[in-house]
Formats: structure tokens, C-alpha cells, sequence
């Protein structure tokens, strides 16, 4: 029982600093290239066509066909991207996911990172997933 008393604490402490490693190795939003998932909670693959990048308060990448850019800010959960622009390049099959994926962008009010995954809300709609 004295064995139990002295290893439970010990056995505790190796756990939570366990999790506490597995936490901080989560990619972060900024410097890291994010591919596109899922859009309005439905799986797509788009491969390297649908990507978003953060870095140095910009936002870029490409939205199925078109590049697009934008300022973006954070303060702890929450995100806003603002003046967006893409390049305009007609692509078939393609305008319907790539207008949603813009107008999408400009509605994300926050983000959470789990599990190597971005997850984009606007209010409390999950519109976008990305992931590492």
C-alpha cells in the first residue's frame, strides 16, 4: 500500500507531462501549409489545388483553381480574414466549390487546431477543415 502512495504521484505527474508534450507539438496556424478536407462538413479532395498558408498577418493559397491572398488577424481563438483577393481564371466543375471555399473564407470568425486538424467556424457553423 506504502508502494501505491509513493508510485501514484509519481505515475501522475509522467502522465500529465505526457499530455502536456502531445499538446504543444500541435502544428500552429501560422507557417504552416494547410490542405483543404472537408468544406460545409463534407469531405473533399481537391489535392494541392485547395490550400491555405498564414504567415506575417497574410492568409494565401488556392481555392480550387485561382489563387487567392488576404490579411488576416488573430487573437487567441478567433480569426478574420479581410480583403480578400484571387486571381479570375474560368474553370469547369470547379466555380461552385471555389466560390463557396472564398465565401467561406470571409465568414470565418474563429479556428481550433486538434489533432494535427484546422477547423474554420464562422459563428458556430464549422465551414472548412484543413488539415497538416
Amino acid at each position: 500500500m506504502k508502494i501505491i502512495r509513493i508510485l501514484l504521484p509519481v505515475l501522475l505527474a509522467a502522465a500529465s507531462c505526457k499530455s502536456m508534450k502531445s499538446t504543444s507539438e500541435e502544428p500552429q496556424l501560422e507557417g504552416t501549409h494547410w490542405k483543404l478536407v472537408a468544406l460545409n462538413e463534407k469531405s473533399i479532395d481537391l489535392g494541392e489545388n485547395a490550400f491555405v498558408e498564414f504567415k506575417d498577418k497574410k492568409a494565401s493559397g488556392k481555392a480550387g483553381c485561382n489563387s487567392f491572398t488576404s490579411e488576416y488577424e488573430s487573437a487567441g481563438k478567433s480569426l478574420s480574414l479581410s480583403k480578400i483577393a484571387s486571381t479570375k481564371m474560368f474553370c469547369n466543375d470547379m466555380m461552385d466549390k471555389e466560390n463557396q471555399i472564398i465565401t467561406n473564407l470571409e465568414s470565418v470568425k474563429r479556428y481550433e487546431i486538434r489533432y494535427g486538424l484546422l477547423y474554420l467556424y464562422g459563428s458556430n457553423k464549422l465551414l472548412m477543415t484543413y488539415k497538416k
